[in-house]
């Protein structure tokens, strides 16, 4: 074929530069035809509004109403906890924590009678309004944060230190946690005024209740009393220092958030809280399938509990695994009617309302993972995970995941090893996108 005269007197650099834009042009149409090829919609199986067809979730799902009533686990609570403000489980147990005014101390509870296992003290810390409790496998945090007295406080800010500074509560029911072990992470909020200006008592937007911790950040959600939503903040690290922090998306609950959580390792996240009106009816958001960094963009499903009467004033959440775990309540008496309703731990098991999405297999045993006996229910991991799960690594206290065999993690799986725990890969492990 004869070279066309006019190309091949070009000089080399303009051929290139030509060849260059072609090339740019192919893979801007590739990824238009990739995109335009992907169908939006409601991608949950046990929403009222599903899409069979859908291949990207566009946070649209609605669901049928949803009333739910935990069970009670311990009524009632030992009497040093007539305020317990948030609840964490980590290591085996379950910890919680008086609210303002109390003791900078947490408690590790039973969650069978009303003992406290351990009190463990933070030296040189004050409890001027502690809210939440969260844990990332390693380090405790605890949020003194709350706000709702004149919505002024300069001196926001949560406390860290690693639990493996405490001992094991058998013979060591009170510790004390040395001040140069705990580190402080300070924050203000960029769109509030500085100095803040005073507000009457529960009138404020910049309360705060919820905290989490998800991929080496801390997560806050706040407690907005003028307009009963959730604004989401997030601190870029979990190291000491000063921080502002901007809005990243605000959520309309129509009720107070009070508390939050996620398990390990799973895309899911509860807000927990109450409404300030009539009874203060409580309710629960479930959210799933978001992506890109935020949490209101994917799947909100709004669970109804009862109201005060039943569920005291429930300011503390925590998961136990992926599906099941616990929810405490403040002493409360219900003005008007002469009702007084104790501390409570009470559980909840929100596995109906999550089950197309939550598949995990965790190796909870020590030693090979060929065998079934180590993985949580015998279920070790089949050759293709399936959709929307994941593999967890928890061994016993001590113990070890040894993978043994041959194994691949495809299509974006993942496996999650938890911080402080060990995995050893003697076979081929391969994990591709």
């Amino acid at each position: 074929m004869p070279k066309n005269p006019y190309f091949a007197a070009m000089s080399t650099g303009l051929r290139y530069l030509i060849y260059q834009s072609f090339i740019a042009f192919l893979l801007v149409l590739i990824l238009t035809n990739k995109v335009s090829s992907q169908v939006a919609g409601c991608t949950d199986p046990l929403a009222n509004n599903f899409n069979a067809a859908a291949t990207l979730n566009d946070g649209s799902c609605t669901y049928n109403a949803t009333n739910y009533t935990p069970p009670v686990k311990v009524n009632r609570l030992n009497d040093t906890l007539r305020e317990t403000s948030g609840l964490q489980f980590a290591n085996n147990g379950v910890w919680t924590f008086n609210d303002g005014g109390g003791d900078a101390a947490i408690y590790k509870i039973d969650t069978v009678s009303n003992t406290i296992l351990q009190r463990v003290y933070l030296t040189g810390a004050v409890n001027k309004d502690w809210e939440d409790i969260a844990f990332d496998g390693t380090y405790f945090y605890i949020g003194d944060f709350g706000n709702n007295n004149n919505g002024a406080r300069t001196d926001l800010k949560i406390y860290k230190f690693p639990i493996g500074n405490i001992p094991p509560h058998a013979g060591n029911p009170i510790v004390n946690i040395a001040a140069n072990e705990i580190e402080v992470i300070n924050f203000s909020y960029a769109d509030q005024p500085q100095p803040p200006v005073a507000t009457s008592t529960n009138n404020t937007k910049f309360d705060c209740e919820a905290m989490l911790i998800d991929n080496g950040q801390i997560h806050l959600f706040t407690k907005d009393w003028i307009n009963s939503t959730t604004t989401h903040y997030i601190i870029n690290s979990t190291n000491s220092g000063n921080y502002i922090l901007t809005p990243k998306e605000t959520l309309a609950t129509n009720y107070l958030v009070t508390a939050a959580d996620k398990p390990m390792g799973q895309d899911l996240i509860l807000l927990l809280g109450y409404q300030k009106t009539g009874l203060a009816n409580h309710f629960i958001y479930l959210l799933s399938n978001y992506s890109d960094g935020l949490y209101f963009n994917g799947n909100k499903r709004k669970i109804n509990l009862p109201d005060v009467t039943v569920m005291g004033q429930a300011e503390g959440i925590s998961f136990r695994d992926d599906s099941t775990g616990y929810i405490s309540n403040e002493k409360f008496i219900v003005p008007g009617f002469n009702i007084t309703i104790n501390p409570m731990l009470k559980a909840f098991n929100i596995g109906p309302y999550v089950s197309t999405f939550i598949n995990n297999f965790i190796f909870t045993g020590n030693g090979n993972w060929s065998d079934a006996g180590n993985w949580k229910n015998n279920q070790p991991p089949p050759a293709l995970l399936p959709a929307n799960s994941a593999i967890i690594i928890d061994p016993l206290p001590g113990g070890e995941c040894i993978l043994d065999i041959a194994y691949s993690v495809t299509n974006g799986k993942k496996i999650t090893v938890l911080a402080g725990k060990k995995f050893l890969v003697q076979g081929n492990l391969v994990i591709s996108k």
